[in-house]
């Protein structure tokens, strides 16, 4: 594998860890209300923007891997 291909799989390993992180504090925010309220700082924006956040992400991973299957000519 070349150096570049090492550095792709480093920020897709990065997007995906994010992207997980992101969505489990989502998810998380959305279980157990009365003992995730005290644990979460900001509760109800934490669970908004983490999911929104985890959307995003998602879309752009998408959109990167669909032009790397797909590519320009």
């Amino acid at each position: 594998m070349s150096s570049a291909s090492y550095a792709l799989l480093f920020i897709f390993l990065a997007g995906g860890c994010a992207l997980g992180w992101y969505a489990n504090r989502s998810i998380a925010a959305h279980g157990d209300v009365k003992s995730t309220k005290n644990k979460l700082p900001g509760y109800r924006k934490t669970r908004h923007r983490s999911g929104v956040l985890a959307m995003i992400l998602a879309l752009v991973i998408a959109v990167v891997i669909f032009d790397l299957i797909h590519p320009h000519p």
